[in-house]
């Protein structure tokens, strides 16, 4: 295929779908716009309606307060009707505002607001008998007031109806709005998809009849190049051999057709004449290019050896799948000596701001730089002939016996050692070593190149002590939240809870001492006593959630039974739990620990897990404490879950575990649901369990 062909094909094959694309998102977006539109309406239809029932609530709280205050001349309930007279101007004007795109409920508003005014008056007249003594308690009842406050009751209900009819109308036209949307964007991508599909069916027949052509060029290409190249199957036998590589082989490609390569290619180490390694198997094992080229010989068919240099590399179907490996190599015997003479030389030069040297396998001195004297501080004169390694006193990361087996094995090492310097500095360097072979009756030598990396060291070395003070500082984050919440839940209880039981017992008080002939009043102390009783049972619910007293008082094993109650109840998951008889003496940080440890793995199956079931276990084991959840739940993979921004939960309670000296596993799979163990140590003293947080 002809490149300009080629170009123009992939470039309507990718502008065709980007203007599709432009024209499907244009109509996304417009109907988008008059979709958030209809959503305005309906939102600003709701702030009407909250408005209303506000307003409402507030006439009913005045004419509460005023009946309380004719029936038992007690001014304090004057107050709900004062306060409202104060405030209900700006009410009626706050909802007139919101209905300035409506003038027929603004119109009733006034009608609403007229009717007030005239109950109002009323109010303040038998208001004013009360206070001199001239109205009969039981007057109220009797009056037009109560027949103004009924129809102002069906005036705002009227209103509200018809603001729900409102309502009703501008959701239902979101609803339609969003059907076309939907019904569009299906529409479009399915006569997108067609279309593509016909285009691509059309070119893909095309490309391929191309394909094939072109493969036949890369045949002749491959047959025609001065490069000896070698082709292989997957299983590494040979599929192609050029004319290059037949003639440094000694094989002709129709005799080493499906022959295994290592008989065809068959290469030797030149210094120890032993076989290298087979670099077919090495590149279809680890599906990467592979380059050699130094010290490696072709043995070629009748037995001659050629000094080479070679490359392997995969070749990869469409999906990745290595099918096999092309060898590439060529004769080097001519400037192998060259490359020899000079390629010390070379390294010397490039590397003469860090120190380098050269020594024998026992480590004697053989050439000592510029840069190592700058670095170490002892001359040419001085490292000449000494064992460099107790010369500099060497701290090596493992045995020198390990490094030099690597060394003979692969040709090189690489590692940070610890030198020090003649007067008396311990240097941090990033050791490089390289063995250079000489002829085959020569000893090997090594080359050391050592880049002085102290000052990194000492960076690394901060940066731990840092994360150290971080870790220092969210612990001492975690006890100061955890003592506001305390403190919190105290007040709440003592102060708020102890102001309504004493609003509850002086009800309860006036309750048994009003004549039984006083029915309406007496229902109405007693929906405010069960109010009471509701503001108690919310005040004791805010407490238990910021910080339960039952982990306080009985500790966590009965916290924990507490909150499996808690939780089952909210979610209606059915929970089995299991704790000692007697409760684990934790202190207070570890239970606490231990307890939000356990409620972020209730809220976790909650919002992840699915789970129709949950089990729970709290034991003793080996001096640790042992708490398991687990749920049977969808699951997760641990590998995605390891590389996902969503762990952060995971993240904060493997830190609370380790602040207690504890930790944290997760176990779970796809469809077999999830198991969350913890264990904290059960008398690790605090010292302690901040040096385990540390390391």
């Amino acid at each position: 295929m002809e490149y300009s062909t080629f170009k123009s094909l992939l470039r309507r094959m990718i502008v065709i779908p980007m203007v599709a694309t432009a024209v499907l998102a244009g109509l996304l977006l417009w109907e988008t716009f008059d979709l958030n539109k209809s959503l305005q309406w309906v939102d600003h239809t709701d702030q009407v309606l909250d408005q209303s029932g506000h307003l409402l609530m507030l006439l009913v709280d005045m004419e509460s307060g005023t009946r309380g205050y004719i029936a038992t001349g007690d001014e304090a309930f004057l107050h709900p009707y004062l306060e409202g007279a104060k405030i209900s101007d700006s009410e009626f004007e706050a909802l007139n505002r919101l209905l300035d795109d409506n003038p027929i409920q603004q119109q009733r508003l006034k009608e609403i607001h007229a009717g007030y005014g005239e109950w109002e008056r009323y109010a303040n007249g038998i208001i004013a008998l009360r206070l001199a003594g001239k109205a009969d308690p039981t007057l109220y009842e009797n009056q037009q007031g109560k027949r103004k406050m009924d129809i102002l009751r069906a005036q705002i209900a009227e209103f509200q109806r018809v603001e729900e009819g409102l309502r009703a109308g501008r959701v239902q036209a979101a609803h339609l709005r969003w059907g076309l949307m939907v019904t569009s964007c299906l529409g479009l991508g399915l006569g997108f998809g067609v279309f593509l599909a016909l285009f691509t069916r059309y070119h893909v027949e095309k490309l391929g009849t191309k394909l094939l052509q072109s493969e036949e060029r890369w045949t002749a290409t491959l047959g025609s190049i001065g490069e000896a190249v070698i082709a292989t199957d997957s299983e590494a036998r040979v599929t192609f051999l050029n004319s290059v590589a037949a003639a440094l082989t000694g094989w002709s490609p129709e005799e080493a057709l499906t022959r295994p390569v290592g008989n065809v290619f068959k290469i030797i180490n030149e210094k120890s004449g032993m076989n290298a390694d087979d670099e077919v198997l090495q590149v279809l094992e680890k599906r990467q290019i592979l380059t050699v080229a130094n010290n490696v010989a072709l043995i070629t068919r009748d037995g001659r050896e050629i000094p080479v240099e070679h490359s392997a590399a995969p070749i990869l179907a469409g999906e990745g799948e290595v099918i096999g490996v092309v060898l590439v190599f060529r004769d080097v015997a001519e400037r192998r000596q060259e490359q020899i003479a000079t390629a010390e030389q070379a390294a010397l030069l490039e590397l003469t701001q860090d120190s380098v040297f050269v020594i024998d396998m026992e480590g004697k001195v053989l050439f000592w730089s510029r840069g190592a004297e700058a670095m170490m501080g002892y001359s040419k004169d001085e490292a000449a002939g000494t064992i460099a390694h107790d010369l500099l006193r060497t701290e090596f990361p493992q045995p020198l016996a390990e490094i030099r087996a690597e060394l003979m094995r692969v040709g090189h090492w690489e590692g940070d050692l610890i030198k020090t310097a003649k007067d008396g500095r311990r240097i941090v360097v990033a050791g490089r070593w390289a063995l250079q072979w000489g002829k085959r009756d020569e000893a090997p030598r090594v080359l050391v190149i050592n880049s002085d990396i102290t000052e990194r060291k000492r960076g690394e070395e901060s940066l731990v002590l840092q994360r150290e003070q971080l870790r220092a500082l969210a612990e001492r984050l975690q006890s100061v939240r955890e003592e506001d919440r305390k403190k919190v839940a105290r007040d709440l209880h003592d102060q708020i809870g102890q102001i309504l039981t004493s609003i509850k017992m002086d009800l309860t008080w006036v309750t048994r001492h009003l004549p039984k002939s006083e029915v309406e009043v007496l229902a109405r102390l007693t929906e405010s006593i069960q109010l009471i009783n509701d503001g108690v049972k919310a005040v004791r619910t805010i407490c238990s959630g910021l910080r339960p007293g039952v982990l306080d008082d009985l500790g966590l094993a009965a916290a924990i039974e507490w909150q499996v109650s808690e939780f089952t109840s909210r979610n209606g998951v059915p929970c089995e739990v299991s704790v000692p008889p007697v409760d684990l003496h934790l202190d207070g940080d570890r239970a606490t620990a231990t307890f939000r440890i356990f409620q972020e793995c209730l809220t976790n199956v909650i919002r992840h897990a699915q789970a129709k079931s949950v089990r729970v276990a709290l034991c003793q084991e080996d001096g640790d404490i042992l708490l398991v959840v687990e749920d049977d739940g969808i699951g997760f993979s641990e590998s995605s879950l390891s590389n996902s921004l969503g762990s952060l939960g995971l993240l904060g309670m493997k830190e609370r575990a380790q602040f207690c000296g504890g930790d944290v596993h997760v176990s779970s799979s796809p469809g077999n649901g999830t198991t969350v163990t913890i264990r904290v140590p059960l008398d690790t003293p605090r010292a302690e369990r901040e040096q385990i947080c540390i390391s």
